[in-house]
C-alpha cells in the first residue's frame, strides 16, 4: 500500500470465477457492467465512444436506473411539491411589450441599430463604451484621415457619440444631486442618486428576464406529505409569504434588496474613497442577480463619504455626523416608496403584464459595520437580537429586535429630560442616536430582521480567519507550513508550498483554499477537541453555502453550530486564543444563519461577493475613467452610457432573434443527487501507441500488474458478450491520456459554485515541449463509491484510490477481441491493484 491510501476491506459486487463458462445474466450486469475480481482486487466499469455526449434517459429508466439498458440514463430530478399563494401577483392589463414599444418610437426607418446607422456603426460605439481605451484616444483614433469613411460612422468623435447615447437611447432611470448641511457643521455635504423606484421599475420592466421572474411567493416540499420545507429562491422563504398577506388580494410584492460598502477608489493606496449603494429585487431569480454581467442590480446612489476633517467636532461628533449623513440621505432616496409599498403602483413587466406591485424593502446585504449603521445599532451588539452583553460566545437563542422597539426607544430617549438620561436610554437599548432613521416610514419592513447572512465578512473573512490562527497557535506555524506544503495538488486546490504563515493579510479567495485544506492538515497533531471543533465550524461553513436547503439541511447546520460551542473550550485549554472567551460578534451572528435562510431563501440570494465584485465596474472603471477632478458626475455619466448600450444590445438581439434568456439552474432539493458522472477526455491522447511495458515504468506500476489486469478483464468481458476467447496479442499497443475531466452531475443540485466539473491527473514525470523545467509526477486521488450504496452526505460507503494511467486500447484490438469495437472504450489504472474505469455511470465522487 502506498503512503496516504486508505485501507478499506471492499465488499465485491460480483464474483466471478475464471472458470466460469456461462456468462453472467443481463440483469447482473445491466447497470454499467462493473466486475469486481477477488484474486486481483480489480473492479472494471465499462464505456463506450457516446460518453461524452451522454442522452437525456427515459422517464422509466430514470425511475429505476438499475434496471436501465442504456448506458447514458440519469436518475431523474425529482420535482418538489409546489404550494402557490393563490391570488398573487394578477394581471390588470396587457400592453405590447418594453421592446415593441421601443420599435414604436424608432422613427428612422426600420433599421434596428437606429439611431445608428448600420451594425458597424452600433458595433464600434459598443466597443468603445464597454471596452473602448477612453473618449480621448478614442477621438484620437478617429482623427486619422479615413478612419471614419472606412468604417461608415455617423459620428467623428467621442463627444458626438455621447450625443448619440445621451439623447437618442432610452434610459433607465435618471440620476440626480443632494446637498445638504448638518445642524453644527458648515460643510456642504453632496450624493449623487437614483430614484429607487424607477430603477425597480426598469428592472421589473426588463424583458430579458420576463419569462422567469417570480410574481408570487410559493412554499416548496419534498413530496406530498409536506413534512420537509425546500428553500431556495427568495420566494420560497417565509418572509414573502408573510409579506403576500398583508396585501390585498391580487397584488405582487416586489422584494427590494439594497446592500451599500465604502470601497477604496485607488488599487494600491488609500485616500479616495466612494460609498455605492445597490438595489436589486427578489423577482429576478437569483442566478441571474449574481451575474454583473446581467446588469441585474443597479446602483442607485453615491452616498456621502466625508471625514469632517478640519472641523471643531470632536471624535464622537463625527462618527454621529457620519451616522446621521447616511440616515438622512437615505431617508431623501427612499421618499417615493413609502407611498408604492403601502398604496402600490402599476408597473409593467417585459413581456407587457401590468400588475399591481408593492415594493417592500426585504433584505440589506452589508458586512456587520454596515449592518449597524443601518439599524442603528451599537458596536459589539447584534443587529438582529437582543443578546445581553458578555454572551455574544454562547450558544442560544434571544429575543428579536423590531423597528418598532428601536423608533419607541429613540422617540423616548428625544423627550429625555437630560442628554445624560437620553444617551442611558438608548445604551440600554443597544441603539445609536439618530433622530430620523430612513426606514421609519418604510410599510411592511422590519430592518433588524431584514439583515442577512454574510458569507464572506463573516465566515471567511471572520470565523475562518480566527479558526486558522488558532490551529496555527496550536500546532506551531512551522508544522502547519510544513503539513500545508506536503499536500499533493489537486483540482481547485492552491498549492501553499511556503505554507500560510508567511501571508501578512489575507483575501475572501485565499481563506476560501485554505478552509479546503485545514482540516486535513491539524488531524494527528492537534487535540480531540479542536479537531471536533474545526470540523463542526467548517462543517457550517460548506453546508451554509448550500444553494438549496431543506429542514434537513438545516437542522444539520445548527447541529454544525451546537457542536462547535461543545468542542470550542478546546482552543482555550490549548491557549489558542488571547481571550479567555469568545465574545464576538461574527461568532455570534451564526446563530441567525439557519432563521433567515427560512426567511429569505439560501445565503447565495444576498452574499456580499456580490456587492464587492459590483465594485469593480460601478466605482473603481468608473473612477479610472474621470480627469480625477469632481469625480462623482463624470462617474455617474460614465456609469449611465454603458447601462444605456448595454440595453440598447438588449433590444438589438431582440430585434435580429438572437436573444436568449440565460438558463436557470432549478434545484429540486439538497438532497437530490445522481450516482453518475460525465468525462472529458481530450480528442488527441498525451501518449500515442505505448506499451504495457513502458506505462508500467512511466506511472510507477508494479511489474506485471497492469497485463495481468488487462487479461482478466479480457477474459470477463469476452465471456460477457459471448464472443469465442481472443488473448491479448503479444505486441500490444495503447493510447494514454495524463489528464481528463468528470463531472459530478449530483454535486449540481449541492453546488456551492456553478462549475461542478473536476479535473484528475495521472502523468509520470516528465518534460514538456520548449521547456527545461521537470513537471513531477501527478496522480490524483478520487473517492470511489465501489460498492454502490455511497451516501449523498459524508464518506460512508465510499473508498480512497489513487488514479494511475487513463489508457485505451485501440479500435482495431479491441474489434479483434470483442467483435465490435464499441465494446470498450477507457480504462482506468488505480493504485492496490484495482483498474478503476470511469465512464457515464462513473463510480468515483471527486
Amino acid at each position: 500500500m502506498e503512503s496516504g491510501e486508505v485501507n478499506v476491506k471492499a465488499r465485491d459486487l460480483r464474483e466471478v470465477d475464471e472458470q466460469e463458462s456461462d456468462p453472467p445474466s443481463d440483469d447482473e450486469y445491466s447497470l454499467g457492467d462493473p466486475f469486481s475480481i477477488e484474486e486481483m482486487g480489480a473492479e472494471f466499469v465499462f464505456t463506450t465512444p457516446e460518453t461524452c455526449n451522454p442522452t437525456p434517459p427515459s422517464e422509466s429508466d430514470a425511475a429505476n436506473p438499475r434496471n436501465s439498458t442504456d448506458d447514458t440514463s440519469i436518475r431523474k430530478v425529482a420535482e418538489p411539491v409546489r404550494e402557490i399563494y393563490d391570488g398573487a401577483g394578477e394581471v390588470l392589463s396587457q400592453s405590447k411589450s418594453v421592446y415593441e414599444s421601443w420599435k414604436k418610437k424608432s422613427t428612422s426607418g426600420t433599421s434596428p441599430y437606429t439611431p445608428f446607422t448600420s451594425q458597424i456603426d452600433y458595433g464600434v460605439a459598443k466597443w468603445a463604451k464597454e471596452l473602448g481605451p477612453g473618449d480621448t484616444a478614442l477621438s484620437k483614433l478617429l482623427e486619422i484621415p479615413g478612419v471614419v469613411e472606412a468604417l461608415g460612422l455617423s459620428w467623428r468623435n467621442a463627444r458626438q457619440l455621447n450625443q448619440i447615447i445621451d439623447h437618442n437611447l432610452p434610459h433607465l432611470a435618471s440620476w440626480g444631486r443632494l446637498e445638504f448641511k448638518l445642524d453644527g457643521s458648515d460643510q456642504v455635504i453632496e450624493c449623487f442618486y437614483r430614484d429607487p423606484l424607477e430603477c425597480i421599475e426598469s428592472l421589473y420592466g426588463n424583458p430579458v428576464w420576463a419569462d422567469v421572474l417570480h410574481v408570487a411567493p410559493e412554499r416548496h416540499y419534498t413530496n406530498t406529505t409536506k413534512a420537509t420545507r425546500i428553500y431556495n429562491e427568495m420566494y420560497t422563504g417565509n418572509w414573502w409569504w408573510r409579506t403576500q398577506k398583508k396585501l390585498p388580494r391580487g397584488a405582487t410584492v416586489i422584494p427590494v434588496v439594497v446592500s451599500s460598502d465604502k470601497t477604496s477608489l485607488k488599487v494600491l493606496s488609500s485616500g479616495k474613497e466612494a460609498y455605492p449603494a445597490y438595489l436589486t429585487i427578489g423577482n429576478i431569480p437569483k442566478s441571474i442577480r449574481r451575474k454583473p454581467s446581467m446588469h441585474a442590480q443597479l446602483l442607485f446612489a453615491y452616498l456621502p463619504t466625508e471625514q469632517f476633517t478640519g472641523t471643531t467636532l470632536s471624535k464622537n461628533q463625527i462618527k454621529l455626523a457620519k451616522n446621521r449623513a447616511f440616515h438622512y440621505c437615505m431617508k431623501r432616496i427612499f421618499e417615493n416608496l413609502e407611498t408604492a409599498g403601502k398604496d402600490g403602483v402599476e408597473l409593467e413587466s417585459g413581456d407587457g403584464k401590468v400588475r399591481r406591485c408593492h415594493p417592500v424593502l426585504a433584505a440589506y446585504v452589508a458586512d456587520y459595520p454596515e449592518q449597524c449603521l443601518a439599524t442603528c445599532t451599537r458596536y459589539f451588539q447584534c443587529p438582529i437580537c437582543q443578546v445581553d452583553s458578555g454572551k455574544l460566545g454562547e450558544y442560544g437563542e434571544s429575543d428579536k429586535r423590531s423597528q418598532g422597539d428601536v423608533l419607541q426607544k429613540l422617540a423616548e430617549a428625544s423627550r429625555a429630560s437630560t442628554k445624560a438620561d437620553a444617551d442611558n436610554i438608548l445604551k440600554e437599548a443597544g441603539i445609536t442616536d439618530t433622530p430620523v432613521p430612513f426606514f421609519s416610514d418604510l410599510p411592511f419592513t422590519n430592518i433588524n430582521q431584514s439583515i442577512t447572512p454574510d458569507i464572506l465578512h463573516q465566515l471567511y473573512q471572520g470565523l475562518i480567519k480566527h479558526l486558522t490562527c488558532w490551529l496555527t497557535r496550536v500546532i506551531g506555524p512551522k508544522e502547519l507550513d510544513l503539513r500545508f506544503a506536503r499536500l499533493p495538488p489537486n483540482h481547485a486546490l492552491r498549492i501553499f508550498k511556503d505554507g500560510i504563515s508567511g501571508f501578512s493579510r489575507l483575501s475572501g479567495n485565499e481563506h476560501r483554499q485554505i478552509a479546503k485544506q485545514l482540516l486535513g492538515c491539524v488531524i494527528g497533531h492537534a487535540p480531540s477537541a479542536v479537531v471536533r471543533a474545526s470540523r463542526a465550524l467548517l462543517d457550517f461553513l460548506y453546508i451554509a453555502q448550500l444553494e438549496t436547503h431543506t429542514s434537513q439541511s438545516l437542522k444539520q447546520l445548527e447541529d454544525a453550530l451546537e457542536e462547535f460551542h461543545k468542542h470550542k473550550h478546546g482552543f482555550l485549554d490549548t491557549n489558542a486564543r488571547d481571550a479567555e472567551n469568545f465574545e464576538f460578534p461574527k461568532l455570534h451572528s451564526l446563530l441567525h444563519y439557519a432563521p433567515q435562510i427560512r426567511e429569505f431563501g439560501s445565503t447565495d440570494n444576498y452574499n456580499t461577493e456580490n456587492t464587492e465584485r459590483l465594485h469593480i465596474d460601478m466605482a473603481k472603471d468608473a473612477y479610472r475613467a474621470t480627469n480625477r477632478k469632481d469625480i462623482l458626475p463624470q462617474m455617474v455619466l460614465w456609469l449611465e452610457r454603458k447601462e444605456k448600450i448595454f440595453a440598447f444590445s438588449s433590444y438589438i438581439e431582440w430585434r435580429l432573434g438572437t436573444a436568449s434568456v440565460p438558463p436557470v439552474r432549478k434545484k429540486a432539493s439538497a438532497r437530490t443527487y445522481t450516482d453518475y458522472h460525465w468525462i472529458t477526455l481530450s480528442k488527441t491522447p498525451s501518449v500515442k501507441n505505448t506499451t504495457l511495458a513502458q506505462i508500467t515504468l512511466a506511472h510507477s506500476i508494479r511489474e506485471g500488474e497492469l497485463q495481468r489486469a488487462l487479461a482478466s478483464f479480457v477474459a470477463m468481458r469476452q465471456r460477457y458478450l459471448r464472443v469465442h476467447h481472443t488473448p491479448l496479442p503479444s505486441s500490444l499497443v495503447l493510447s494514454v491520456w495524463y489528464h481528463f475531466k468528470i463531472a459530478n452531475l449530483h454535486l449540481s443540485q449541492f453546488a456551492v459554485l456553478d462549475d461542478f466539473e473536476e479535473s484528475v491527473h495521472a502523468s509520470p514525470a516528465r518534460t514538456p515541449q520548449r521547456s527545461q523545467k521537470v513537471l513531477p509526477a501527478r496522480f490524483d486521488t478520487v473517492l470511489v463509491n465501489e460498492t454502490w450504496d455511497g451516501q449523498d452526505m459524508g464518506l460512508r460507503g465510499y473508498r480512497v484510490g489513487r488514479v494511475r494511467a487513463v489508457l485505451a486500447l485501440q479500435p482495431e484490438v479491441v474489434k479483434s477481441l470483442f467483435g465490435t469495437a464499441d465494446a470498450v472504450q477507457q480504462l482506468a489504472h488505480q493504485t492496490k491493484r484495482r483498474l478503476l474505469s470511469l465512464g457515464r455511470f462513473g463510480k468515483v465522487s471527486i
